[in-house]
């Protein structure tokens, strides 16, 4: 008898560690290979190769809200009197994995579109390897990006059972506390994990925007980016 109850003792505060493990802000690095999305050579001579932005995730068992809290606006200066400037969008990606919704806030040029859409299912492919991750044991996942044939890196740990991650990325038993998207180009690593009960105002669904399906955005994207023709960068002469 002394010895099932301390195991239904033991059963007991597990589960109740593994509950509080479900609800938190995490935060991440973004680092992002500049250079890699640059037309010429001539533009990679003038901007530093790597960029990094601080990026936040609030989780509540399967619900989360990715978005960007800090990033550094700066003009480059260049040769010529010209200035650069990368600025990332304030961007913000609600989804709800029991519900299978999400919805996107994203910035463009200055607008505002509301995305609304139904979560696809990521076929992820566990590889067996494993790696620890600010003391947690996280198991390595991969999967390619269909649209663009890009190869995802993902490291999740089941000892936080949500299923959420970075940006748009997501789906697999456990938190994702690194992704690597398409060999370097775009690294995520979280820098620190608060595990507490959130406020109100730390994960609710994005409003406001111009809506518009996903495929309605990706056109105006692909024409912006067009038509701007250098990756997205600004240039800014004096």
């Amino acid at each position: 008898m002394k010895k099932y109850l301390a195991g239904l003792l033991l059963a007991l505060c597990g589960g109740t560690a593994l509950a509080q493990n479900t609800e938190g802000i995490v935060l991440y690095d973004q680092k992002v290979n500049v250079h890699r999305r640059l037309p010429d050579e001539a533009m990679k001579a003038m901007v530093p190769e790597f960029r990094t932005n601080k990026m936040q995730l609030a989780v509540r068992g399967g619900e989360s809200l990715f978005k960007s809290i800090e990033s550094n606006d700066e003009p480059i200066e260049a040769s010529g009197g010209a200035r650069l400037v990368i600025r990332v969008p304030q961007n913000e990606i609600y989804r709800n994995f029991e519900q299978k919704k999400s919805v996107e806030l994203r910035e463009l040029a200055g607008q505002k579109f509301l995305i609304q859409d139904s979560l696809r299912q990521v076929p992820w492919k566990l590889t067996g390897e494993s790696k620890k991750i600010h003391g947690y044991d996280c198991l390595k996942a991969t999967y390619i990006q269909p649209e663009r044939q890009q190869p995802i890196v993902a490291w999740f740990t089941d000892a936080i059972p949500c299923p959420s991650g970075p940006a748009v990325y997501g789906g697999l038993p456990g938190l994702i506390l690194e992704l690597d998207v398409n060999e370097g180009e775009m690294i995520y690593t979280a820098t620190s994990l608060g595990l507490k009960k959130l406020t109100g105002s730390d994960l609710k669904v994005p409003s406001g925007g111009k809506k518009v399906s996903e495929a309605e955005f990706n056109k105006i994207r692909d024409e912006y980016m067009k038509e701007m023709g250098n990756g997205g960068m600004r240039i800014i002469r004096n």
